[in-house]
């Protein structure tokens, strides 16, 4: 709630079809976009106990040389970026784990102390995942943040009306 200016423990941020990166968006404002949630959160008293997990929902379209693991009948798919701020996020960090978007479902899980939401063998990947708890150093003092500079600024999406149409209908 944007008034009450109190984050949930878990919040799901995704922009506008136009910030979005998508070809059809035709537009250059998506890693502003993401500057500006990032810079935001980074510039507030909710830093040091944050992790910011950014992921691409395709793979983009070019050349990938790495066949996709199939760990079941699901498989993985084409690979897609993934980038993880936080205070405590491991510096310059680069995970040769295979992560996938359940990765990020366990984390919270194992954070929370929560189960698995089901099996893998009804199509629940959380529960064969590997969680990104490997990026982080929980051991370290939390780093400063330091504001990220980008081509629009955080006043630009403030003032944008919301699209109200699906980012992704794929």
């Amino acid at each position: 709630d944007p008034n009450s200016k109190n984050l949930a423990a878990v919040s799901w941020v995704s922009p506008s079809v136009e910030d979005s990166d998508h070809p059809t968006g035709r537009s250059d404002k998506g890693p502003s976009w993401v500057t500006s949630i990032v810079n935001a959160v980074g510039e507030s008293p909710y830093w040091k106990s944050t992790a910011i997990v950014v992921l691409w929902d395709d793979w983009g379209g070019w050349y990938d040389n790495a066949p996709p693991p199939q760990p079941d009948y699901r498989g993985l798919g084409i690979r897609v970026p993934c980038l993880i701020i936080s205070p405590y996020a491991r510096q310059n960090y680069v995970s040769h784990t295979t992560y996938e978007f359940g990765s990020v479902l366990k984390f919270i899980e194992e954070a929370f102390e929560l189960p698995n939401i089901g099996p893998a063998d009804q199509g629940y990947t959380d529960s064969r995942a590997h969680s990104i708890s490997d990026a982080f150093d929980f051991t370290q003092q939390p780093r400063k943040f330091v504001p990220i500079t980008s081509k629009y600024g955080m006043s630009t999406f403030l003032r944008e009306p919301p699209s109200d149409e699906p980012v992704d209908t794929q």
